[in-house]
């Protein structure tokens, strides 16, 4: 499914709404949920796997669009 973040905080989660749907859907995503552990930030496109957690909607397996606007994580050793 096709998204667009609404907003990510610095704790490491946030919303993304779903596109192409009528009822705009938001969907919980956490930092874990990110491939790559790419810094995602408002307005971004991502796509991700809508998946019914016991406390809502929620998005597994998120990945940005555009990969050369994402920014990695840095790596810590």
């Amino acid at each position: 499914m096709q998204g667009m973040v609404r907003w990510y905080s610095a704790q490491g989660f946030g919303f993304i709404d779903a596109l192409g749907s009528e009822s705009r859907e938001a969907f919980y995503f956490h930092i874990t949920a990110v491939k790559n552990r790419a810094i995602l930030r408002a307005g971004d496109s991502v796509l991700f796997d809508p998946t019914q957690s016991p406390k809502g909607l929620k998005a597994v397996n998120v990945r940005a669009v555009d990969t050369k606007e994402a920014n990695k994580c840095p790596q810590t050793i």
